[in-house]
C-alpha cells in the first residue's frame, strides 16, 4: 500500500514596497488616481495615503493637455 503524504500550510508573501500608486488621465485631460498602502496600523496607512494624495494633488490638480 502506497504512503499517503499530506502537507499543509500558510504561504505568505511580503512586497518590499508597500505602497502601490495607480495615476490615470481621463479623455478632456484630467487626472485622477488609485492609492494603496499596507501598513502595520491605521494611523500609519492613513498619514502614507494622506500625504502621498497631497503630493499628487500638487502635481496633477487642474493639470489638463496643453
Amino acid at each position: 500500500m502506497p504512503e499517503k503524504l499530506e502537507v499543509a500550510g500558510t504561504i505568505m508573501f511580503d512586497s518590499a514596497d508597500p505602497v502601490t500608486v495607480e495615476v490615470t488621465r481621463g479623455q478632456r485631460g484630467a487626472y485622477g488616481w488609485t492609492i494603496k498602502v499596507k501598513g502595520s496600523t491605521k494611523g500609519d496607512v492613513l498619514e502614507s495615503i494622506e500625504s502621498i494624495d497631497q503630493q499628487l494633488r500638487n502635481k496633477y490638480a487642474g493639470a489638463e493637455t496643453p
